[in-house]
């Protein structure tokens, strides 16, 4: 067998040489083209971008920034004009609920018509036995108004009501308060004097109102020497005002009203006329009893009462009831003691 030599082995290039090799034995191409240019036009509209974008985003946040800004002071203007609202109500009400003078609320209010009723008793120096309790909403604001709703509550009574409010160069002041309208008139009551002033003839007649805030005053009153009165005051909502009180008819009225209806009806029961109830035909006559008198005032019919007698008969099994009305008047001045039957329509 010849003797043979294995050939010698060939070296492994380095990675680095296979790929200098690979790109000097890559064949030789055509002459490399230029990069293209970009169009004219392209070129015109980036350079123009590039010019105006800050510019544009500097002007885009001008424009948030004051937006912005503006919404903020509109918030903080909203923000001063509700406070200042609600400072002048809470200084209005904190007025009218203090005790003694309401010359505080009274100078925050403008005049008042006069064609109404007459405010001299608001501008003096009145007294309030009781003040309200006022507590008010959340107030509705306008250009130049605003409205708030609130609630009054006088002697356990609560009634709703709207004060107004305007802006003017002295800022905002109340423009409609609590004030009332009242005739102080109370049918067989005489008030001379209301929570310590003394009342004009038409005040106290009640032929002319006048402006009073809510709250009970108290009152110096006269009455007939028949009445045993007891007088509550003058209680002021917001839906106006009445003089509270009640009587006790001296015995010697209850016997003359209940003297006076029977006399009547045994009358009629002996002559029938005109304004006699029916009554009804007996034979032997029996007499009528007065069982009942509730008496009641009218505000149409000052310085007088009004009572109803019942009656009936016969005394002890009764078949027959008649309602009679007396009429007591008492005059203008509470100086006169009239009784009179009215007759039946």
């Amino acid at each position: 067998m010849p003797d043979f030599e294995p050939p010698e082995p060939v070296p492994e290039p380095a990675v680095g040489e296979v790929a200098d090799a690979a790109v000097d034995e890559a064949p030789a191409t055509a002459t490399e083209a230029p990069a293209a240019e970009p169009e004219p036009a392209r070129r015109d509209l980036r350079a123009l971008w590039r010019r105006i974008r800050v510019p544009a985003i500097a002007f885009a946040v001008g424009v948030v920034v004051a937006v912005a800004g503006s919404i903020a002071a509109g918030v903080v203007q909203d923000r001063t004009r509700h406070d200042d609202v609600v400072a002048a109500i809470d200084a209005y009400v904190a007025a009218i609920e203090s005790d003694g003078d309401r010359t505080a609320a009274t100078g925050q209010t403008p005049s008042l018509d006069d064609a109404v009723a007459s405010s001299v008793l608001l501008y003096a120096s009145i007294r309030i036995a009781v003040p309200p309790q006022v507590v008010c909403d959340e107030p509705r604001i306008g250009a130049d108004l605003a409205l708030v709703d609130c609630r009054v509550r006088v002697q356990g009574r609560i009634e709703p009501t709207t004060i107004a409010l305007e802006h003017t160069d002295m800022g905002w002041t109340v423009a409609r308060g609590l004030e009332v309208p009242v005739r102080i008139q109370s049918g067989a009551l005489l008030v001379d004097a209301v929570g310590g002033v003394p009342l004009d003839e038409d005040v106290a007649r009640g032929e002319r109102a006048v402006w009073l805030l809510p709250g009970r005053y108290d009152v110096d009153a006269h009455a007939p020497a028949q009445l045993a009165v007891q007088v509550d005051g003058l209680v002021v909502s917001p839906s106006g005002g009445a003089v509270r009180w009640e009587s006790d008819t001296a015995a010697t009225v209850d016997a003359d009203v209940r003297a006076a209806a029977l006399a009547f009806v045994d009358a009629c029961a002996a002559a029938p006329a005109d304004g006699c109830p029916v009554i009804q035909d007996r034979d032997p006559v029996e007499p009528f009893e007065a069982f009942a008198v509730v008496g009641r005032i009218a505000l149409d019919d000052r310085y007088a009462m009004t009572y109803d007698v019942s009656v009936r008969r016969p005394v002890e099994q009764p078949s027959e009831f008649l309602l009679i009305t007396v009429r007591v008047d008492f005059g203008e001045d509470l100086d006169r003691y009239d009784v009179a039957v009215v007759p039946t329509s």
